[in-house]
Parts: C-alpha cells; sequence; structure tokens
C-alpha cells in the first residue's frame, strides 16, 4: 500500500468515526479483508484505460486503484466515487 493509500484509508476511517467509531473500524477491517482477495486474483477488476497492470475495484461509495506488478499487487489510492471525475 502506498503512502497515500495509507492515508485515504485513515482519512476515510476518520470520517466515518467522527458518527461511529465501531462501524469505522468495521469498515476499514472488511476494506483490509477484501484487499487481500486480490493476491491471488489480482486482474479480477476493471483495467483502468488501456493499461492492463492499473486496476480499479469499486467498494461501495470507494473506488480503489491499484497496480499489478510482477511481484506484487499495489494500493495506490482509494477515492470516494463522487469525487471522480
Amino acid at each position: 500500500m502506498t503512502p497515500r493509500a495509507v492515508r485515504d484509508l485513515n482519512r476515510i476511517r476518520d470520517h466515518i468515526a467522527a458518527d461511529s467509531p465501531r462501524a469505522a473500524e468495521r469498515f476499514v477491517s472488511a476494506l483490509r479483508t477484501d484487499l487481500d482477495k486480490l493476491v491471488p486474483f489480482p486482474f479480477m477488476a476493471q483495467a483502468v484505460g488501456s493499461h492492463p497492470r492499473f486496476r480499479r475495484l469499486p467498494y461501495g461509495a470507494y473506488v480503489i486503484f491499484y497496480e499489478v506488478t510482477d511481484s506484487e499487487v499495489l494500493i495506490r489510492v482509494v477515492e470516494h466515487s463522487a469525487t471522480l471525475k
């Protein structure tokens, strides 16, 4: 996970925690569990444009952008879908 993706997750957790700290922890925990599923199936999500190694995975109101390299699945960014153009 890139430093930006970590900051994104922390920001999302903090936003949710403003209403419910328990819901925030559940959300982040569930998201991380789902991200672990990318390791055996890295190409399960939609390619971004014509770049097959870059992928986008919808997750509730969020979209996870990641890169598939020869040695890892690298989570690059987690954005709220309303902020995407």
